[in-house]
């Protein structure tokens, strides 16, 4: 990889928070320039990156739910809270988990409740 991830972010995200420019047409070129560096394999991780940054710059946040099942209607209702209008919110499912649910913030912030952390809190 001839840049990190962060580099590439901050430069789609510098470049898609322009309106003047078509979006379809950024990503598209982006995603050539990461074939042609050889780094398409990190294209997931850079977008992810780049939506976080865009969000921020719009005063909102990237809020990830990661549980050991999928959560039912009212344990979302319960965990809007962490949310406002207009966040970035993932789900993800981690069976190794167990029980419980861990909160990530902008992959900064985190609040792990969550069985297996208990478990490894123990020994």
């Amino acid at each position: 990889m001839k840049y990190k991830t962060r580099d590439y972010a901050k430069a789609l995200a510098e470049i898609l928070s322009d309106k003047n420019f078509n979006e379809k047409q950024i990503t598209q070129g982006f995603l050539r320039l990461l074939e042609r560096q050889g780094d398409i394999k990190k294209a997931k991780e850079i977008i992810s990156a780049t939506k976080i940054l865009l969000a921020k710059k719009k005063g909102k946040k990237s809020v990830t739910f990661e549980s050991a099942r999928k959560l039912s209607d009212g344990q979302k209702q319960m965990l809007s809270k962490f949310i406002d209008e207009g966040d970035i919110v993932e789900e993800k499912i981690n069976k190794e988990l167990i029980a419980g649910v861990k909160i990530i913030i902008d992959s900064e912030k985190q609040l792990d409740q969550t069985i297996l952390r208990k478990i490894n809190n123990i020994f």
